[in-house]
């Protein structure tokens, strides 16, 4: 006798919104410069039983590390596509840095608490892959040394903590921004093509 395995979609539904809820309540308690992520303190903020904290992330890292693509997708800022041209570069750019524009402060305040910080630096590597990917389909004949430089360079000139800079220090809105890490990545390549 096959068992099947049973699905059901409302149950799918009902486990995503607990997941968000108790993501929701990670970016709350984040926001507020705790110094250590407790998971009673979340399963509290998001009104669920602790075990149910743990059902769903298992334990504190897989929390943190659910925390950055449900940001990314709360933000609009997860690139779907990697881009394969300047064109689609200054376009990724462009709607990231719009979408950087929109981040509510709550999540802004929980990502520059020195937990979410930390939480970001995890993501760095497989961002810096996708960069390195982006940078070979872009410019195929750069050097391999090269590719990791320019992969480095978009990597940091397309951060938040960058973004923020642009806008707050010299006051550039979102297009102006975005026009001048164009700029700058553009000036590199053609540096490195001569």
């Amino acid at each position: 006798m096959t068992s099947r395995k049973y699905t059901s979609e409302l149950r799918e539904s009902q486990a995503q919104v607990t997941r968000d809820r108790i993501l929701d309540a990670v970016v709350e308690v984040l926001a507020e410069g705790v110094d250590s992520l407790s998971m009673p303190a979340v399963a509290a903020r998001a009104a669920v039983s602790v075990g149910t904290v743990y059902n769903h992330f298992g334990d504190k890292a897989g929390l943190l590390k659910a925390l950055v693509p449900y940001a990314a997708k709360r933000t609009g800022t997860h690139i779907e596509s990697i881009p394969e041209t300047l064109a689609e570069l200054d376009d990724t750019v462009r709607k990231v840095f719009h979408h950087f524009d929109r981040t509510d402060d709550l999540l802004r305040a929980a990502f520059t608490s020195r937990l979410g910080r930390e939480t970001r630096v995890q993501g760095t590597p497989e961002r810096l892959e996708a960069m390195k990917v982006a940078v070979r389909q872009i410019e195929p004949d750069l050097a391999p040394d090269a590719i990791d430089h320019m992969a480095r360079l978009m990597l940091v000139l397309t951060t938040s903590d960058v973004y923020q800079q642009w806008t707050d220090r010299l006051g550039l809105n979102p297009e102006e921004a975005a026009d001048e890490v164009m700029w700058t990545l553009r000036t590199v390549l053609r540096g490195i093509q001569s």
